[in-house]
């Protein structure tokens, strides 16, 4: 009753939800876009597993468009956790999403990245996810891979290991490339074209900025996904490279073995 007489004063004074201002917003999305991309977010998430009164962890949470396009669809009626490395974005949510949405709460970890949060006080190789082991139904990763380095990565998909269910998925976006597709993802067609090489299996489009959009050798990726104890659902292209395709970015769905009833890597 108290939630839903918040939320009916909330919405003589703003629309629910509430959306982020224009300020905090990537790539200076109006309104339409920032709610459409939300929803087809959500429609990924439970074509892949998502339940209404599941637990969800949205790791790089950002300003909330994922929780924006929950809570406008209104099919989740489960646990929503977010965690950012960005303190103003993630202050924001905190502040005025979670008034009207109780259930949604969000952390700030102060974790380095050289290019979102470069005064970082929590070394990557250190993070760990602000939740308990094997407490998570669904875990969220939407464009976080596509700006991290190998270690980085290897370190988070050892806490999804740790966080996710028996059975439990993640959804995550990559930009990965293979030999044949080399000459697409390389081409000025690209969105991001992957024109410098950082070692053997990374590719970025930018030397000087290299974690403003950065490519892996799918092979190798995957071994990442295998070694930290996670299996492969489902994978598909992304349309990043010039290919059709029904999302943007590569998607990998991981999953937890069912039968694994141990704890994830701390």
């Amino acid at each position: 009753m108290k939630v839903r007489f918040m939320r009916m004063i909330f919405r003589r004074r703003r629309r629910f939800p509430p959306l982020p201002p224009s300020a905090l917003r990537f790539m200076n999305e109006d309104d339409e876009r920032l709610l459409r991309t939300g929803r087809e977010l959500v429609g990924l998430l439970f074509t892949h597993g998502l339940t209404p009164t599941g637990s969800l962890l949205d790791v790089g949470c950002g300003y909330g468009r994922l929780a924006v396009g929950l809570l406008t669809e209104r099919r989740f009626q489960g646990r929503y956790h977010g965690f950012d490395v960005l303190k103003r974005h993630v202050a924001w949510c905190r502040e005025t999403l979670t008034p009207v949405a109780p259930s949604y709460t969000f952390d700030h970890l102060d974790v380095r990245n050289g290019r979102y949060n470069p005064t970082g006080t929590v070394e990557p190789e250190n993070v760990r996810f602000p939740v308990e082991d094997a407490s998570v139904t669904t875990a969220a990763l939407f464009s976080v891979f596509t700006h991290f380095h190998r270690a980085d990565i290897e370190r988070y998909l050892a806490e999804l290991a740790r966080v996710l269910q028996p059975g439990g998925k993640a959804v995550t976006t990559w930009l990965l490339y293979d030999e044949e597709r080399l000459p697409l993802v390389t081409a000025g067609t690209a969105a991001y074209p992957m024109r410098h090489r950082l070692d053997e299996h990374t590719l970025c489009a930018e030397l000087e900025d290299p974690l403003r959009a950065i490519a892996f050798e799918e092979s190798v990726a995957r071994g990442w996904v295998t070694a930290a104890g996670l299996e492969i659902s489902d994978a598909q292209r992304g349309s990043w490279a010039g290919e059709p395709g029904p999302v943007f970015q590569d998607l990998l769905v991981l999953r937890r073995p069912a039968g694994d009833g141990a704890d994830g890597e701390g």
